[in-house]
C-alpha cells in the first residue's frame, strides 16, 4: 500500500507525517514492509529543505528528518498513491484541481483516522501549521500527527486483517 501525505510546502507538516508514519509501520507487525510513504506539497519549491523546526522536532521525539527534499504534488504522485491524506481542507481543495482523476483517494488525514472519507464538511480535521511559528507549535503540531498516525495504523491494520 502505498501512502501519500501532502502539506503547502512539504517541509513541516508532510514530511513529519510521512517519518513519523514510517516508523509507525516499522514497529507494527501486520503492517511492516506493506506500506510505503511519500510526502509532497501543493506548493512546494523542489528539493526545499525541511524547517529546522521540523528537523528538531523530529530529533525530539527520536526520529530523523534531515534528508528529506521537498517535492510537488503531481498527478503522477496521486496515480502512484492508494492513499492521498491531506493536513487540511485547503490541500484537498488545490489536488482536487491539480489530479482530478484521483479525488477518490483524497482525505485529510485526521478525517481519514477517525473514519471520515473525502472532504470533512468543516477545518476541525485540519493538522495545524506550524511554519514560520515557534517550537511549541512545532511541537503541538508533532503530538497532533502523531495521534493521528497511531489512529492511521490502527485502522489499516484492522483493515489489512479484514482481507487476510
Amino acid at each position: 500500500m502505498n501512502v501519500l501525505f501532502v502539506c503547502t510546502g512539504n517541509t513541516s507538516r508532510s514530511p513529519m507525517a510521512e517519518t513519523l508514519m514510517d516508523d509507525a509501520v516499522d514497529r507494527s507487525r501486520i503492517l511492516h514492509g506493506e506500506v510505503k510513504t511519500k510526502s509532497a506539497g501543493t506548493f512546494a519549491c523542489e528539493d526545499a529543505d525541511p524547517t529546522e523546526e521540523a528537523v528538531r522536532t523530529m530529533e525530539e521525539m527520536g526520529l530523523e528528518l534531515e534528508d528529506h527534499g521537498a517535492q510537488q504534488f503531481t498527478p503522477e504522485l496521486a496515480e502512484w498513491a492508494d492513499i492521498i491524506l491531506a493536513m487540511g481542507k485547503e490541500q484537498l481543495e488545490h489536488m482536487e484541481v491539480l489530479a482530478p482523476e484521483a479525488v477518490g483517494k483524497m482525505h485529510t488525514l485526521l478525517g481519514y483516522a477517525q473514519g471520515i472519507k473525502g472532504e470533512p464538511a468543516t477545518a476541525a480535521y485540519d493538522i495545524i501549521d506550524p511554519f514560520d511559528e515557534g517550537m511549541e507549535e512545532y511541537r503541538e503540531c508533532a503530538q497532533q500527527l502523531a495521534h493521528a498516525v497511531e489512529m492511521l495504523v490502527r485502522r489499516l491494520e484492522k483493515e489489512y486483517e479484514d482481507k487476510a
